[in-house]
């Protein structure tokens, strides 16, 4: 009985260890695009680049496809590539072979081969690559895709897409859909102002500067920013209070690089209260500025 139990034992150790590196070597798998530059060249100046990777999860062998695209125009390559899987995160690759092209005449579409790497703060699987076949190298950044690679003569997509990747890696911004996280995970806390006060307290600089960079990763997102008061004073009073709190906010998000037309302002005075104004710490969390990202 003890054997039976012991074996039992290490045979679910051993499904869990094998279930867990499979889901290493899985990590990978699917559709990736993004840009191929030759070394010396911008991403601006890049080419369209696709991979389908598929994973054996045993082994972590490779094999799939890649295509390359001459932005806005007709030109293209599709090869079938095979390689390996290093890990949950690193991986090697080399073309097969050109299985269906179309050129320019100028254009040589190349034999190539690299290693890629995932980075998980920045969401990009990014390496080099070499062709020996064309004497060149350079560099590749691919994000997850949320579309098919094409295996026709057909364009995988509109190319409007390369320009909004090569002007995202240009500002340092990172693939996005780790943007689109940050930015749902953002938790909004109000800034909080003295009895009768608009100055802005240095304390929230750092919140509103965060702020700041999520709004400005976004080329489609903005700010709204809602000025409150207290029940001290009379309604006409506060109204213009909490417009003057509204925009000390949105100066400071101005000053440090939010596009004027990114913020949206609203001031409410006394008529939308957090809590009670009974007491004098309801009174305080009623003297803020809030948030929503629209």
């Amino acid at each position: 009985m003890f054997v039976s139990n012991y074996m039992r034992l290490i045979v679910i150790i051993f499904l869990g260890i094998s279930l867990h590196l499979q889901g290493q070597l899985n990590y990978l798998q699917g559709t990736w695009q993004g840009i191929i530059t030759r070394s010396g060249q911008t991403p601006k100046q890049g080419t369209a680049i696709w991979f389908d990777f598929k994973i054996d999860p045993v082994t972590g062998d490779l094999k799939g496809d890649s295509r390359v695209e001459t932005p806005f125009t007709k030109y293209f390559a599709y090869k079938t590539i095979e390689g390996t899987v290093k890990s949950k995160r690193e991986l090697t690759f080399k073309d097969d072979f050109i299985a269906l092209d179309k050129n320019a005449g100028t254009d040589v579409w190349c034999i190539l081969g690299g290693d890629l790497e995932y980075n998980d703060s920045t969401g990009y699987l990014t390496g080099q690559w070499v062709s020996k076949e064309c004497r060149q190298g350079g560099q590749i950044i691919v994000y997850r895709s949320k579309y098919e690679l094409s295996r026709t003569d057909s364009l995988t997509l509109y190319h409007s897409w390369v320009n909004n990747l090569a002007n995202d890696i240009e500002r340092g911004w990172n693939a996005y859909y780790v943007r689109d996280e940050v930015m749902r995970n953002f938790q909004f806390v109000p800034v909080y102002f003295d009895h009768d006060k608009d100055i802005l307290k240095t304390q929230f600089d750092e919140y509103l500067t965060k702020m700041s960079e999520i709004v400005n990763s976004h080329t489609d997102l903005r700010i709204k920013i809602i000025g409150h008061t207290d029940s001290n004073g009379t309604n006409e009073y506060n109204v213009g209070l909490s417009e003057r709190r509204a925009e000390r906010v949105k100066k400071f998000l101005i000053d440090v690089g939010v596009p004027a037309d990114k913020v949206v302002i609203e001031y409410r005075g006394e008529t939308d209260p957090a809590t009670s104004n009974i007491t004098t710490e309801g009174k305080q969390l009623n003297r803020r500025v809030d948030f929503e990202f629209i």
